[in-house]
């Protein structure tokens, strides 16, 4: 089974939205009112193993190209604009590498690049937790899932310690009550059955992909906050020479969660 969530308008045009590393389906509500308002459909599929969806094994990330077939498939839906954000934006280039038939689009928000490019900008603990996630996923599944417990006993104990290493244009969007609540309630449910979806995400994005960017000929638009100390903006730039004509947008001033509110003006970018 892949557990799915869909919001917006269901007549409207199909967004398969690709969720980050620790995240889920309900990721897809944060852009319901987009959606809402610019008649799009939004999509959010669990990984495996994630949130609702059954575990299976990965080996690489293009392997969950398969699964997103299964979604589009079931839901009956036709050319798809893929939304990746942040360690999703791998899976949304897979997809639009293997399926450009059935691809309007590509959009990244503030995508993850392979651990071999650069950390610089990157917080601390972020660039720590690579090479540990590179040689033992499955024990950086395990950490980031008693994290998760943390978020369910002490929730604010929790966002004040993951805005620790974030910059201030971050903070300010965790201390809404909205997108608070909306990462709390997406981290809990990444690790609904456990630490493993996680940990299987954390190996595939780690080693090769499956599938090389150049290869993918879609319309893509990326766009990154320069402020953003989770993923660098060098990797949405490399995204951006690697992929033959995408585009990317930099927004001066923005995070890796506050550039969330820019998702409408993403979604609509030609």
């Amino acid at each position: 089974m892949i557990a799915v969530e869909v919001v917006g308008d269901p007549g409207g045009s199909p967004v398969l939205l690709c969720h980050g590393l620790a995240d889920s389906r309900l990721s897809a509500r944060l852009f319901a009112g987009a959606a809402h308002e610019h008649r799009l459909c939004v999509i959010g599929a669990d990984r495996p193993g994630i949130g609702g969806t059954d575990a299976r094994r990965l080996n690489r990330v293009a392997d969950w190209v398969a699964d997103a077939t299964v979604v589009l498939d079931a839901l009956d839906v036709g050319p798809v604009t893929l939304l990746g954000i942040s360690g999703g934006g791998a899976f949304a280039a897979a997809c639009a590498a293997a399926m450009p038939d059935r691809v309007r689009r590509l959009v990244l928000l503030s995508p993850l690049g392979p651990p071999a490019w650069p950390t610089r900008g990157m917080a601390a603990g972020q660039r720590i937790c690579l090479p540990v996630a590179r040689h033992a996923p499955a024990f950086g599944g395990w950490f980031l899932g008693r994290l998760a417990i943390l978020a369910h006993r002490a929730p604010g104990r929790f966002v004040r310690l993951v805005a620790s290493e974030l910059p201030d244009a971050d903070r300010r969007a965790l201390a809404r009550p909205d997108l608070r609540a909306a990462f709390l309630i997406n981290y809990r449910e990444a690790f609904h059955q456990g630490s493993r979806g996680v940990a299987q995400d954390l190996r595939v994005l780690t080693r090769p992909w499956g599938f090389e960017l150049e290869s993918v000929s879609v319309p893509t638009s990326i766009h990154h906050g320069d402020a953003d100390t989770t993923v660098p903006l060098e990797h949405a730039r490399r995204f951006a020479t690697a992929i033959p004509g995408a585009r990317l947008h930099v927004y001066p001033g923005q995070g890796h969660f506050s550039i969330l509110d820019r998702a409408g003006p993403a979604l609509l970018a030609g």
